[in-house]
């Protein structure tokens, strides 16, 4: 069946721009055609087109009566529910612009994202209601009041805000209109040929720049999106659910995918069979770690690598691998445009680069968002005016940071970073915004983050400890942005001007563990267990009594030690004992014929505490 995006009767405005209904408007046409199909399952709770689309008015209308203004940026606070879609939905309807707030976040920088957006009302769940104060709260449940009538939306105006890591030491909000969302929308339709067969999964955190395409595009191709509702990344879940529910395409980084397929190797690769396609983005892509499952008879699915900031829509080039074209080059390529995006490379003056040579990667076109919220200045630091090379009409160029070359057969090749701008398991972060969270640590004179093999490591000049560190920055920043390493020193290496020599700090390998009376392995199992760990952690690990977490493990590190240990111990139990358990051994004592009848409910109430501590970790959230 071809791909088609159903689209509600449009008509121009005096300005010339199409007018309600927006293309969101064809969910509606979708459950009039079909109103009984299922449009949203997510875990026991499935919602119909019609079902959808009657929560979603509801909430539309409950905005409206609340006071929620034509253009305004409301928040929405959900994980991966049902009550997410439904509101997401609603805001739009309203007029409005969403903002996603993750629940997991410290009070404290959700606050600071309210405020930095200007956000008066956040639509969450009833439990949630207390977290933010000087905002008016909207709860899905006590939302059923009759339909009003919507305000027309444009293409010009803003559908969402996203949020991303700031080197000021304060997020940004990039916002996105609906012309570029729409731009990016139907490309992701047709050029997947996605349409009413298609299941699609969502893994990724809602605030995530890469989710928000996969929220919609199977709404408006007729067919089913698939909520994963677990709060921790868990490979066995995962697998279950794609295979349940034969989904057929999934968006996440590359090192939340990998897992998957090395886990589904053990049955032949019958468990993502039913794939048809992986979009990854983020990150590198390994093909090593996926050649055997793209080769093997029972893979029948393409790999789109997906390259783009949260500035631009997500996506601007794309490269697309199966089996015929995985060694069609010595890289993986960002690849080619998609329609009515401009990609170009240029130098420090901003004249564009021939063929081969390398400089900035520039962007324009349909793609190209509205800046930073209510910061000019931020705005004109990324976005440069008007572009006379641009054959579509938007007077922006976004500059990425990103060193890449074009080839002369028109693909892109990327070749790093020209800033401190990071990527860690696919979240963007500025390393400058966590120096200046340390830098607010009464007993911290100077902290300098660098980022090694993926681990971030705090440099610090002063006389706070570690654990004060961990506390100061996890009540101000995401999980993902607390360094797994600190190291005091009384000085910083120098570069001949005077300034921090980042490289050489980078280069520092990470210290073997030092104990003076060190802590020797009870058994062979602690030891089979430490060995696991120093192959995930990329770094030797001798102590059994050490901290998983603290030594940098992080959500996929743990959902393939969770793995790992039910192979190594025959034993089938939940991945949330690892948060009871985090070092060696205890998980020995935990999977032994004793230890495992000693699991309390008092050791669970821990390790969902101790989850919640380090909850950002358990998804990749933004680009």
């Amino acid at each position: 069946m071809s791909p088609q995006i159903l689209h509600a009767p449009r008509t121009r405005g005096a300005s010339g721009n199409f007018v309600s209904p927006a293309w969101f408007g064809g969910i509606d046409e979708r459950a009039k055609l079909h109103p009984h199909r299922t449009a949203v399952i997510a875990g026991e709770r499935r919602m119909t087109y019609s079902q959808l689309v009657e929560r979603s008015d509801q909430m539309a209308t409950a905005l409206i009566q609340a006071g929620v203004a034509k253009g305004e940026y409301v928040g929405v606070s959900f994980p991966r529910t049902i009550d997410l879609i439904t509101s997401l939905l609603g805001v739009l309807k309203a007029g409005a612009a969403y903002v996603p707030l993750d629940p997991a976040y410290p009070v404290g920088r959700l606050e600071t994202m309210v405020s930095s957006a200007a956000i008066r009302h956040v639509v969450c769940a009833a439990d949630q209601s207390g977290r933010l104060h000087g905002v008016r709260v909207i709860v899905p449940d006590a939302c059923n009041a009759d339909r009003t009538r919507f305000p027309e939306v444009r293409d010009d105006d803003s559908v969402y805000a996203i949020f991303t890591s700031g080197s000021t030491g304060t997020p940004k909000a990039a916002g996105v209109r609906h012309s570029g969302f729409h731009n990016l929308l139907s490309w992701y339709a047709s050029e997947l040929a996605l349409n009413e067969s298609d299941r699609t999964l969502v893994i990724s955190s809602p605030g995530f720049d890469l989710t928000q395409k996969n929220l919609f595009v199977p709404l408006l191709t007729g067919g089913t999106l698939i909520l994963d509702e677990g709060e921790t990344y868990d490979i066995t879940r995962i697998l279950r659910l794609i295979r349940e529910n034969s989904v057929t395409l999934v968006n996440c980084t590359p090192s939340a995918f990998h897992p998957l397929v090395d886990s589904a190797a053990g049955n032949g690769f019958q468990d993502i069979s039913s794939l048809r396609f992986a979009v990854l983005g983020g990150e590198p892509i390994s093909i090593p770690r996926l050649r055997g499952w793209l080769e093997h008879p029972n893979c029948r699915a393409e790999v789109v690598n997906s390259y783009g900031p949260t500035e631009c829509t997500d996506i601007c080039l794309f490269h697309r691998m199966g089996r015929e074209n995985l060694d069609a080059f010595p890289f993986v390529p960002l690849g080619r445009e998609i329609p009515d995006v401009r990609v170009t490379i240029r130098d420090e003056d901003l004249e564009v680069l021939p063929d081969g040579e390398i400089g900035e990667l520039c962007i324009s076109g349909a793609g190209v968002g509205e800046g930073y919220l209510y910061d000019p200045e931020k705005t004109r630091g990324r976005f440069a005016g008007w572009n006379p090379a641009c054959e579509v009409a938007t007077p922006l160029l976004y500059r990425t940071g990103d060193l890449a070359k074009r080839l002369p057969c028109g693909t892109f090749e990327f070749r790093g970073r020209a800033d401190h701008q990071v990527k860690v398991n696919g979240h963007r972060i500025e390393l400058g915004e966590i120096e200046i969270a340390l830098s607010k640590h009464d007993e911290v004179h100077e902290a300098v983050v660098t980022c090694r093999d993926h681990r971030l490591t705090a440099h610090v000049r002063g006389v706070a400890d570690v654990e004060s560190m961990k506390q100061h920055l996890s009540a101000l920043l995401p999980a993902y942005m607390v360094p797994s390493e600190f190291r005091m020193t009384s000085e910083f290496p120098l570069t001949p001007n005077g300034k921090v020599d980042r490289k050489t700090l980078e280069n520092i390998a990470p210290e073997p563990e030092r104990n003076s009376h060190p802590v020797i392995p009870a058994s062979e199992f602690e030891t089979k267990i430490l060995a696991l760990w120093t192959e995930l952690l990329e770094c030797p690990v001798a102590d059994p009594t050490a901290n998983f977490f603290d030594l940098g493990g992080g959500s996929i590190h743990l959902a393939i030690m969770h793995v790992r240990l039910k192979e190594l111990s025959g034993r089938e139990f939940p991945i949330t004992d690892l948060f009871a358990n985090p070092s060696a051994r205890s998980i020995a004592a935990m999977l032994t014929e004793n230890g495992m009848a000693k699991t309390t409910n008092a050791a669970r109430e821990r390790a969902m505490q101790a989850r919640k501590g380090i909850s950002n970790l358990r998804r990749p959230t933004s680009r």
